[in-house]
């Protein structure tokens, strides 16, 4: 699956601060007015080409509304009398671009293998042809246009080169770009309230992670988690010295969130809870994605769909509240019960097995990609008393669940049980022998135990850095 995105490509005509200043004032038309992170009901962020001519823009909002995209790369271009084209980013496949030069539409091109019956447009030579940098011509952009990429992500870094716009920041989403605002100085994250007014001065307006806060740091704060001091909103408890629980906010839309949880030991090569969310989704899963992998055979497909996400409809505090308060029912009854389970490194082989399996997963020294592989844990079976007990449970469960499908698919015959089972086996003893040959090869094994422990040193200075008192 490719990745679908929306961001707005802004003509910059004045210096970086004019521009913020502009942008400042747009908002302040909306009704918005910048605030701290904490106190933000929705935050842009901007990035600066080298050029000075574009300025990318992205916000949070753009993820589950490509509609707003374009409506505000319409409104932007009114107001400060600019050019502006947005970019829909469709599953990698196909963009929409639309560009901008006052309220309406001035040109619309498709680029990438859409699904559109008819020749899909490609633009006009007169609307993109003064926005080309020198010596690049317009019959250069048309072929870019109507070439067909595997990922239309390579045709729009092509068509950046054309327009004066830095290639990466053409092809990058908010998360991207939030992941970069403390190193690259051309990033600048902008965060806006809703303007409080004698009307509604009489309360004031709860933001998602204001809730996150005030609802689940009321319940989960007296369980021993502390509120992490990350990019994002998690709450975190470190356990038996060696792993920690995590519950965090994931915001999908203004007003749909999800609630998603899961464990990381220092046995990792890093724990990481300042990435963006999507970075960490094979492990840090939905609280509908633990409810049905801890009921694999019995779980309620209507229930789980209706947890899957939680929203409110309208944005008075009682009901974004009340919004919160459903959410951490359904931690409480399937999220935590799990966790509490959890006491030690032998409970996290269980969970693992539940939950993540490939986070049990053993990448030693003569693995040359171990190192980038940040959400696997499995180092930790050299701590256990029985190194070896990772893949012997790991095969266990496969049989167990193998035996499930024999006993209820009708079209499974004792030549596919018989057959998956010896698999199981035979990959259980391909584990164990990679796991022998570290235990019995004194210089891997010196290289591992050195390996586990810079893991173990560096993720506690991370958690740390957190505000985890370790």
């Amino acid at each position: 699956m490719g990745r679908f995105f929306s961001t707005i490509q802004i003509k910059n005509n004045g210096s970086r601060e004019q521009f913020i200043n502009s942008f400042y004032n747009i908002m302040k038309k909306r009704d918005l007015e910048a605030c701290s992170e904490d106190e933000a009901s929705v935050s842009y962020t901007i990035a600066f080409s080298e050029s000075g001519k574009w300025v990318t823009l992205t916000s949070e909002v753009y993820m589950g509304s490509p509609k707003q995209a374009k409506d505000d790369a319409k409104q932007t271009a009114a107001e400060m009398k600019t050019s502006c084209f947005s970019i829909d980013v469709v599953d990698s496949d196909w963009a929409n671009i639309e560009l901008y030069t006052g309220t309406d539409i001035h040109d619309t091109v498709i680029v990438g293998r859409s699904e559109f019956p008819d020749d899909p447009p490609k633009g006009r030579c007169e609307c993109w042809e003064p926005l080309l940098v020198s010596g690049k011509t317009w019959e250069q952009l048309f072929e870019i246009w109507n070439k067909n990429e595997v990922f239309v992500e390579d045709a729009l870094c092509g068509a950046a080169s054309m327009l004066g716009i830095e290639p990466k920041y053409m092809i990058s989403d908010y998360e991207d770009f939030n992941d970069t605002a403390d190193k690259d100085t051309n990033v600048v994250s902008l965060f806006f309230k809703k303007k409080i007014t004698a009307i509604n001065s009489g309360e004031k307006k709860l933001t998602m992670n204001a809730a996150f806060k005030q609802v689940f740091g009321e319940a989960l704060e007296p369980l021993g988690f502390i509120k992490a001091k990350t990019k994002y909103p998690y709450y975190i408890r470190f356990v038996d010295n060696s792993f920690i629980q995590i519950i965090g906010l994931k915001k999908e839309k203004e007003n749909i969130f999800n609630i998603t949880a899961g464990i990381a030991t220092i046995y990792r090569p890093e724990i990481d809870l300042n990435c963006s969310p999507r970075m960490n989704c094979n492990w840090l899963i939905g609280v509908s994605e633990i409810y049905q992998r801890c009921h694999l055979y019995d779980h309620d497909k209507q229930y789980r769909n209706s947890i899957m996400h939680f929203g409110f409809r309208s944005s008075e505090n009682e009901n974004i509240i009340n919004a919160f308060k459903r959410a951490l029912g359904e931690v409480e009854k399937w999220v935590l019960p799990e966790f509490e389970k959890m006491q030690t490194l032998y409970d996290v082989i269980d969970y693992l097995i539940t939950v993540y399996i490939p986070g049990l997963d053993v990448f030693g020294p003569d693995v040359q990609f171990y190192r980038h592989v940040n959400d696997r844990d499995g180092l930790f079976c050299f701590d256990l008393d029985d190194p070896y007990e990772i893949a012997d449970r790991r095969a266990e469960n496969s049989i167990k669940q193998i035996s499930y499908e024999a006993q209820n698919n009708k079209n499974f015959t004792e030549a596919d049980y018989t057959k998956l089972c010896e698999e199981i086996k035979q990959n259980n003893k391909e584990r164990k022998e990679y796991i022998g040959n570290i235990l019995n090869n004194k210089d891997l094994y010196d290289e591992t135990m050195a390996e586990i422990k810079q893991r173990k040193e560096k993720n506690i200075e991370i958690l740390r850095s957190y505000r985890l008192k370790i």
